[in-house]
């Protein structure tokens, strides 16, 4: 008898050890309110207890049962410990991240018989280097070949990716050293398109940077800008890249709102390293999220407080941990990919990461093309949202965090979700509106390329709407999705009657211009 009411003991103060883990562990996920974190400890510490006053019971079977039921106790809170104690650190790999990975390459033609550094600076190879590209990165990758091989190298200067191409298929150099994210911009552009196929990497350099800190502002927890960056890779989320997907969440909890604004990839703006020449946005990833981050502040004339990365992989990750998400589409459309051909209805259609990553890309289905893609994309994040934002999904965030570690990367705090979860959960679900800017298509020369591209060319009237909306919802004014439907709807029927008169004028001219030469 003496020997179960030791054991009860001994159970029990167990049991208040893993119970008092556990309660610490789900506190430090953030999510989980001081006063509910205490009345769940209140409750916790009353099993151990109970079993203290079972044990000091004198018959066998109450001491059995004391027993029973701290066992029990103590395998459900030990579990619970453990997962949330993993969990908790899952969240502090996805968030607060600082670091940010450029992957620099040596290239040679694909035929090259060399397949090695070695063999290159063994063979007098002439690199090739880009001014444009980050020359800290290319001098570190330099210095490291130099070192490595105890190798003095030579190299050529270009002005641009084009020019050194030219320079490259035409012998002045057998090799360049590049940033990965040049090339596959060079990939994309008319001339060059899947240039990368002919090429082979012999010596690749990752070199990890730290991101500069912000010291412009005292975030307000409650109003805040954050930058949405979809670049476009299915690797390490911490790789500089170009950024596909450009989308402001403009967040006020006060009010429960968020404003999405999309910004197309190919807007020909200024970037904020760029010494006032200008460039498509996706471009601005190649140098760093920083980069993309100051440069479409000085578009909208905003403070971005934080930005959330995310590539193709870790997208289709999110959406299949949350069980797929319903998505609105304006039409019917068809989406081929390299991983399928999906089909999409007009109105909501439930898909899953791969079926949201078709929709998301879309644009060569689209008479409206990259702008309708844009609309597309915060369709899915809207949809996100609101799956992220149901009591059953924010109750199990821990475990939903815990599952996308790896799949997306924030400077955002475990402190700074965890109170966004708790305001939800206390006070409701929030409002989504969204907008898109637009222009109009052009060629123009491109910073980081050197030479001529497709851009799009900023309609002005939009950026300033747009940075008149992001402050409405800051300020906590008022703000419909039918309001800035309004705007869309009175903007493309003056667009349209302003196409429709250049239209007449020009059939005017012609047949002016044709019956003056009839009377020469």
């Amino acid at each position: 008898m003496k020997a179960l009411k030791a054991t009860a003991y001994v159970l029990a103060v167990l049991e208040i050890i893993v119970s008092l883990a556990a309660i610490y562990f789900a506190m430090s996920t953030k999510m989980v309110p001081f006063v509910l974190g205490l009345v769940g400890a209140i409750i916790l510490m009353a099993f151990p207890v109970i079993v203290f006053l079972l044990a000091k019971k004198e018959s066998k079977k109450t001491r059995l049962m004391a027993i029973v039921v701290a066992s029990i106790m103590c395998i459900i809170m030990g579990i619970a410990a453990y997962y949330l104690s993993v969990t908790s650190r899952a969240i502090d790999s996805v968030t607060g991240s600082t670091v940010e990975v450029d992957e620099i390459n040596v290239y040679v033609s694909k035929d090259d018989a060399v397949a090695s550094i070695n063999e290159a600076v063994s063979n007098n190879y002439v690199f090739g280097i880009v001014s444009t590209d980050d020359s800290n990165h290319i001098n570190e990758t330099i210095e490291k070949i130099e070192k490595d091989l105890d190798s003095t190298i030579q190299t050529q200067e270009y002005d641009s990716i084009f020019s050194l191409i030219t320079g490259f298929e035409g012998g002045e150099i057998q090799s360049f050293i590049t940033n990965e994210g040049t090339v596959l911009a060079l990939d994309s552009s008319e001339n060059y398109l899947g240039y990368s196929g002919n090429l082979k990497v012999i010596m690749e350099n990752t070199i990890k940077e730290k991101l500069k800190e912000d010291t412009k502002q005292v975030i307000d927890k409650d109003t805040f800008c954050v930058y949405f960056s979809g670049i476009d890779t299915f690797g390490s989320v911490t790789a500089r890249s170009r950024s596909d997907v450009n989308i402001i969440g403009v967040v006020n909890n006060k009010t429960k709102t968020i404003l999405l604004l999309s910004t197309p990839r190919d807007y020909f703006i200024e970037l904020s390293n760029s010494n006032g020449k200008k460039d498509k946005l996706t471009h601005a990833g190649i140098y760093g999220i920083d980069v993309s981050m100051e440069s479409l502040e000085m578009l909208y004339n905003v403070d971005l407080s934080y930005y959330v990365r995310i590539n193709f992989s870790g997208f289709q990750d999110i959406i299949n941990t949350l069980g797929g998400v319903d998505v609105y589409s304006e039409q019917e459309f068809e989406s081929v990919t390299e991983e399928g051909t999906y089909y999409y209805d007009a109105g909501i259609n439930h898909l899953n990461g791969e079926e949201a990553l078709g929709f998301a890309r879309a644009r060569y289905a689209f008479i409206d093309g990259d702008r309708q893609r844009g609309r597309n994309q915060m369709q899915v994040i809207k949809a996100t949202i609101e799956k992220l934002e149901s009591k059953e999904t924010l109750k199990n965030y821990a475990t939903l965090m815990d599952n996308m570690s790896g799949s997306f990367q924030t400077d955002m705090t475990k402190d700074n979700i965890g109170y966004l979860v708790q305001s939800t959960l206390d006070e409701g679900g929030w409002k989504v509106l969204t907008y898109s800017v637009s222009g109009s298509d052009a060629e123009e020369v491109c910073y980081s390329l050197g030479g001529s591209a497709y851009v799009m060319l900023p309609n002005e009237a939009d950026v300033d709407y747009g940075t008149e909306l992001i402050y409405k919802v800051l300020s906590g004014q008022s703000l419909t999705q039918d309001e800035i439907n309004e705007y869309i709807e009175k903007k493309d029927n003056e667009d349209n009657i302003t196409e429709q008169s250049f239209e007449e004028e020009t059939d005017e001219s012609e047949s002016s211009d044709s019956e003056s030469s009839e009377v020469e």
